[in-house]
């Protein structure tokens, strides 16, 4: 069905159907008996007010007879609809193709969520609306609301948010149908000391236990390969059937900010804070900020923290012997550091691990 308005940036089309039920309503009858006074059936009356049928000249020559307004009026109003409908469809293909090429194929292809072989513009088109479960893939442009993300502050560039939320899409998609253990935060607050333990392990032992311990609690963890150009660190989404997707990446590679991203996710879902609001930015940054104080408090207790920083010493020992005594990996620790401009980012980056994700096979 065809609508009375059709609406796309700034371009507005109005269907003559909305002239004709402004005349049915101001002559104060029903369109079964203005269908009779234009000797026309009702159902041809009603699909022309809903916008599912446009004026034909035989009807634009009894609403003309009808209304005094000329028979060219009424047509015209029928081909300037149509023209500016098709305006609108063209803006929006050419909206489409320049997203289209803002996405990473390659990426898609290396990953294999896409076959790997060479697609027409049609089809590379129609492949990422099907495998994003879009009909248009210009809604990629706008940031979810219905998702809480963890993205560099600087990337508000369009292609950023296009790539932020493919990859978003990707970890739904194989979210989604994972599991019915609703969230738990019962749960995960008696996992958290088994989670905090963790990030000693290997990658190859940890992460498998990792998804199986948040799995229990309701929470899918979806670990994507960085798309470049996303600066997308994480994201959370609440599913219809309670469960929790949480979204992580590799981005910068380092250990320190992999774990930080997680449980700043982990802190989203424990708040149960699954929505951001980009539009009120004090909002948004003050949830955020909750989440980042959730993370820090959850590795390096402000009280330790404190003590350490008021001795003074910065070293590689001090910093490996401090993040012993909390049970965190030293690179958590200089992470931390770096991040308050105690230690330049520049240094003693020796102490970071680095962790790289396979689609196939985690971290």
């Amino acid at each position: 069905m065809m609508s009375k308005e059709v609406e796309y940036k700034d371009l507005i089309a109005f269907h003559p159907g909305s002239y004709v039920e402004e005349i049915v309503e101001d002559l104060n009858i029903t369109q079964a008996e203005f269908a009779k006074r234009l000797d026309l059936s009702p159902k041809t009356i009603s699909k022309l007010i809903s916008g599912e049928d446009g004026i034909s000249a035989v009807t634009a020559n009894k609403l003309a007879k009808l209304t005094g307004i000329s028979l060219q009026t009424w047509i015209n109003l029928q081909a300037n609809y149509d023209a500016k409908v098709a305006e609108i469809k063209n803006a929006q293909n050419a909206d489409e193709r320049h997203v289209c090429d803002l996405i990473d194929i390659k990426y898609l292809k290396d990953n294999h969520f896409l076959k790997d072989k060479r697609y027409s513009a049609n089809e590379k088109i129609q492949k990422l609306r099907t495998l994003l479960k879009l009909s248009d893939l210009t809604q990629l442009t706008e940031f979810n609301s219905a998702v809480s993300y963890r993205r560099s502050r600087a990337a508000k560039d369009e292609k950023s948010i296009v790539l932020s939320n493919v990859m978003l899409e990707l970890a739904t998609n194989n979210a989604r149908n994972i599991t019915t253990n609703k969230y738990s935060k019962s749960k995960l607050q008696k996992v958290l000391p088994n989670i905090k333990k963790m990030n000693l392990e290997a990658p190859e032992s940890f992460y498998q236990k990792l998804k199986d311990t948040l799995l229990d609690c309701g929470i899918v963890l979806e670990a994507l390969p960085q798309m470049t150009g996303a600066r997308l660190n994480g994201a959370t989404k609440k599913f219809k059937n309670g469960s929790v997707l949480l979204m992580i990446t590799d981005r910068n590679k380092a250990s320190d900010i992999f774990w930080f991203s997680l449980i700043h996710e982990l802190g989203h879902i424990y708040n149960e804070d699954f929505y951001s609001s980009y539009d009120d930015r004090e909002q948004y940054e003050e949830k955020e900020n909750k989440a980042n104080a959730f993370a820090s408090e959850f590795f390096i207790p402000s009280k330790s923290y404190k003590e350490f920083k008021a001795r003074g010493d910065y070293s590689a020992i001090a910093i490996k012997q401090f993040a012993a005594k909390l049970g965190v990996l030293p690179g958590i620790v200089l992470g931390r550091l770096q991040s308050d401009g105690t230690v330049d980012y520049r240094a003693l980056n020796a102490l970071k691990t680095k962790y790289k994700i396979n689609v196939n096979g985690g971290d």
